[in-house]
C-alpha cells in the first residue's frame, strides 16, 4: 500500500504505557554516506534524482553548483529533476553524530534545456472556478500539462489556451523543443477551499472512562450527520442534535451539510475506552521451549489481538469497522507495514527497514511484498515489531507467573480459546478469560504472526534472546484460531505460512522494547 507522509496528521495514539526512550550516546557515531540514484552519467532527458541515507533520523542538504554542502545547504525532501550540466554534492547530517562524507555525482546533457514553464497563478486555494495560463521563455516550445498529478509526457494534452480548473487538483507541466532537452516539470496544487470539518468535544483519543461527546461547526447553518459504526456519513445519516455517550471502543464520523449542496470534508475521532493499559510488560527471564533453555530480556506485548479500530486509526483503509473485532484477514508483510507506520505515528524508531531502502514504506519498491528476506529489524529500535516465536511462547506460557497451562491461561480450553469447538468465526478481543500475565486471546481466536522465518524445530542449544533462522520460505504462526482444534491452540502449538499469504484466521499482536 503506497501512502504519502498523510499519517504525519494522525493525531498520536496514547495506548501506550509510560515510558521513558533510554538515551543512547551516538558521539562517537558516522552518519552513512548518502546515495545519489541515478549515477551521474550522460542523459538526452531530464534526469530525477533521489538521494537516501541509511541512517534513521538523518538530515540530508546538498548542491547543485559544485560547492561543497553545509548545513546551511538546501535541505533534500524529496525527488527533483535536472535537466542542465549539474553536479549534485550531498552531506548527511544528524545531531550528536559525525557527519558523513560528501558524495557526489555529474550529469551531462546531450543539448541545451528547454526553459521551465511558468505557472499562473502559481497555485492555492481557490473558492470557485480559476483561470489558468502556462507560459514558457523558449521560442517554439510545446507545451504539455496533466490535472490528475502524473508527470506530463510528449503524448499529454496540449496547451492552447487557458485552462480553467474549478476542483482541487495537481497540475504539471513541461515544455517540448525538437532537439533540446525538455524542461524539467513545473507543479501548481490547487485547493478547492471548503466548510470547515465538524469538530469533536472531547477529542478522540484514549480515556478510563465513558466520555460524553459534542459535535459542534463553526457555521451555524449547517445539518451535522454523524454516524458511530465506521462508516462514512452521508445526507441520511443521523443528525446531531445532542450530546451523546460513548462508554466503549468507538470510531464517530461526522460531516456537515448545506441546503445547497455544499458539504465539508468527514471529520473522524478515535475513542478507546478503558484502554489505558494496552501494552503488558512481560519481564525477561529463562524458559525451556522442549529443546532447549532460552533466556529473554523484557518486552512488551499487546494485551489483545490487534483490533479492526486499532488497525484503521494507523492505516485508515477500512470503510466500516466492528471496534472490538481482532483484525483478520491478514499476512505478514501487512502486519511489518503496520508496525512501521504506527511507530511512526507515536513519534519512535521503526524496527523495520527493506534492503537499503529505509523505515518509510511508503518509499519501499512498489513490489517489495516480493521478498519478504529483505526485510531486517533493528532490534534496538523503539518501535513496534512482531514477536519473536519464543516472545511469544514465552509470554503466551505467563512468563515468570507461569502455572504450567497446556493452554494460554488455562487447562480449560473453553475458558481461554475461541476455536473450532465452540464458534465457526472470530469473536471480539478479550472476552475469553486472560493469562498469568492478564494477556487475552493468545489461545485460539486468530493465528498470531510472529517474525521467525519457520523450521522444522527449534535449536537444541541454550539461546538468548534469538530470533529465528536466516532463510526459508515461511514466516512461523502461533495460537491456532477460530477455525482449528483445540490441539492448535496450545502453549507449544505453531503453524506456518507465506509471507503473502491472507486468511481469515490469520492476525497478530505487537511488541516493543519497554
Amino acid at each position: 500500500m503506497n501512502r504519502l507522509f498523510s499519517f504525519c496528521l494522525i493525531i498520536t495514539l496514547v495506548l501506550v504505557l509510560s515510558c521513558s526512550k533510554s538515551s543512547t550516546s551516538a558521539a562517537n557515531e558516522v552518519v552513512a554516506d548518502p546515495q545519489i540514484s541515478p549515477p551521474g552519467g550522460s542523459f538526452d532527458e531530464p534526469v530525477s534524482i533521489l538521494i537516501y541515507c541509511p541512517t534513521y533520523d538523518a538530515r540530508i542538504h546538498y548542491t547543485t553548483d559544485g560547492t561543497q554542502p553545509t548545513t546551511n545547504s538546501e535541505l533534500y525532501t524529496g525527488l527533483f529533476q535536472v535537466n542542465t550540466n549539474t553536479t549534485i554534492k550531498a552531506k548527511a547530517f544528524r545531531e550528536g553524530y559525525i557527519s558523513s562524507a560528501v558524495v557526489s555525482e555529474s550529469y551531462q546533457f546531450s543539448a541545451s534545456a528547454v526553459e521551465p514553464v511558468i505557472i499562473d497563478p502559481p497555485g492555492g486555494a481557490i473558492s470557485g472556478p480559476q483561470t489558468v495560463t502556462l507560459y514558457c521563455a523558449t521560442p517554439n516550445a510545446q507545451i504539455r500539462y496533466t490535472l490528475d498529478g502524473s508527470d506530463p509526457t510528449i503524448t499529454s494534452l496540449l496547451y492552447t489556451e487557458p485552462i480553467t480548473i474549478s476542483s482541487s487538483l495537481i497540475l504539471k507541466a513541461r515544455a517540448y523543443v525538437e532537439g533540446q532537452i525538455p524542461s524539467i516539470i513545473s507543479i501548481a496544487e490547487f485547493t478547492l477551499t471548503q466548510m470547515p470539518k465538524p469538530i469533536f468535544s472531547p477529542e478522540g483519543g484514549a480515556y478510563t472512562l465513558p466520555q460524553t461527546i459534542s459535535i459542534s461547526h463553526p457555521y451555524p447553518d449547517v445539518d451535522i450527520r454523524y454516524t458511530r459504526d465506521g462508516s462514512d456519513p452521508n445526507e441520511s445519516s443521523e443528525i446531531y442534535s445532542e450530546p451523546f455517550v460513548i462508554s466503549s471502543n468507538t470510531v464517530v464520523k461526522a460531516q456537515a451539510f448545506r441546503e445547497e449542496g455544499e458539504s465539508s470534508d468527514i471529520a473522524s475521532a478515535y475513542y478507546f475506552i478503558n484502554l489505558s493499559s494496552p501494552m503488558q510488560l512481560v519481564q525477561g527471564g529463562t524458559f525451556f521451549n522442549g529443546t532447549a533453555n532460552v533466556q529473554l530480556s523484557d518486552f512488551l506485548i499487546s494485551r489483545w489481538e490487534i483490533s479492526e479500530m486499532q488497525w484503521d486509526y494507523v492505516m485508515m483503509d477500512m470503510e466500516t469497522i466492528v471496534p472490538d473485532n481482532p483484525k483478520n484477514s491478514m499476512n505478514w508483510v501487512d502486519a511489518i507495514e503496520y508496525c512501521n507506520y504506527r511507530s511512526m505515528a507515536e513519534g519512535l524508531e521503526p524496527c523495520y527497514s527493506w534492503g537499503d531502502w529505509g523505515t518509510n514504506p511508503s518509499l519501499w519498491p512498489d513490489n517489495w511484498q516480493i521478498d519478504h528476506l529483505q526485510i531486517s529489524c533493528n532490534w534496538d529500535a523503539s518501535g513496534y515489531r512482531l514477536p519473536t516465536e519464543m516472545e511469544w511462547m514465552y509470554a503466551a506460557a505467563g512468563g515468570q507467573s507461569s502455572q504450567g497451562y497446556i493452554y494460554s491461561g488455562s487447562d480449560d480450553v473453553d475458558a481461554v480459546a475461541w476455536y473450532s469447538g465452540n464458534t465457526s468465526e472470530p469473536q471480539l478481543v478479550g472476552t475469553k478469560q486472560p493469562n498469568e500475565l492478564g494477556i487475552f486471546d493468545m489461545s485460539g481466536n486468530l493465528w498470531e504472526l510472529c517474525w521467525d522465518l519457520y523450521s522444522e524445530g527449534y535449536p537444541d542449544m541454550d539461546t538468548q534472546d534469538p530470533s529465528g533462522p536466516d532463510t526459508g520460505l515461511f514466516r512461523v504462526m502461533r495460537g491456532g484460531s477460530f477455525s482449528t482444534s483445540a490441539n492448535s491452540c496450545t502453549v507449544a502449538g505453531r503453524f506456518y505460512a507465506a509471507p503473502n499469504l491472507s486468511a481469515d484466521s490469520h492476525g497478530f499482536r505487537v511488541v516493543r522494547r519497554p
